[in-house]
């Protein structure tokens, strides 16, 4: 029972899914910049090496996660339009 509605409501649920997808990975690259200068002792990572990496995964996931998601929802879509014609 996946309905998702129309178009323009679809755009939003591409760009809410994306935020969290993206968000969900920065917070996994920033637990391991840290948990990597917990484990060494001493800073192997600076303050600006995690906040400029943390920006770049979070742009870089945001452009692969706005190109999936779409086509996941057609797909999960269609799956459950083919359901209900069988």
């Amino acid at each position: 029972m996946v309905k998702f509605g129309p178009k323009d409501k679809r755009t939003r649920l591409v760009l809410l899914a994306s935020l969290a997808t993206s968000i969900v990975i920065l917070n996994l690259f920033l637990f391991g910049a840290i948990l990597t200068n917990m484990i060494r002792g001493d800073m192997s990572y600076t303050h600006v090496d995690m906040v400029a990496g943390a920006v770049f995964v979070f742009v870089i996931t945001m452009i692969i996660s706005l190109s999936l998601w779409p086509k996941i929802i057609d797909r999960l879509e269609s799956r459950e339009e083919s359901k209900k014609a069988s």
